[in-house]
């Protein structure tokens, strides 16, 4: 199954003032070495993660923000693996309008727009550590990877 990767992990793996830090790295490095029979990567990138790795990567209340070339610079090393990046599709608003009807907050508004993404693709896999903003998305198989199941 292709999973998607959501971006608090990619923030997480390239702020090293984040208690995440280490573990997102690790899990970072380990899925873009992972790869199918066919030589493709099992996790895939949305351009809005991207876009919203820019943006979180680059504020000012960060302890070492990056600049937005230092920013972009780490998407182009993304884009430089051959890593599969989703854009939006024509369907995108009609499934977006879809599956805001699950929601009842304006907080979830990015999570949709990210989930329709996803469906629209066909990738019925997502790790996140916010496990819980993609409830309600029954054809999503949501894993936080820093969970471990005892």
């Amino acid at each position: 199954m292709l999973f998607a990767i959501d971006m608090n992990l990619l923030v997480y793996a390239h702020n090293e003032d984040s208690d995440f830090h280490h573990q997102a790295v690790r899990f970072i490095e380990q899925v873009f070495n992972e790869y199918d029979v066919d030589g493709q990567l099992n996790v895939c990138l949305s351009t809005q993660v991207l876009t919203e790795f820019i943006n979180v990567m680059t504020r000012q209340t960060l302890t070492r923000p990056l600049s937005i070339q230092d920013a972009a610079d780490v998407v182009q090393d993304y884009l430089d693996t051959g890593v599969l990046v989703l854009a939006h599709k024509e369907t995108q608003m009609q499934t977006f309008l879809t599956l805001l009807k699950t929601v009842t907050t304006r907080r979830k508004m990015f999570d949709v727009v990210l989930a329709a993404t996803l469906k629209d693709h066909g990738v019925a896999g997502l790790y996140t550590v916010n496990t819980a903003d993609f409830e309600g998305f029954e054809w999503l198989t949501v894993i936080n990877p820093f969970k471990t199941d005892s």
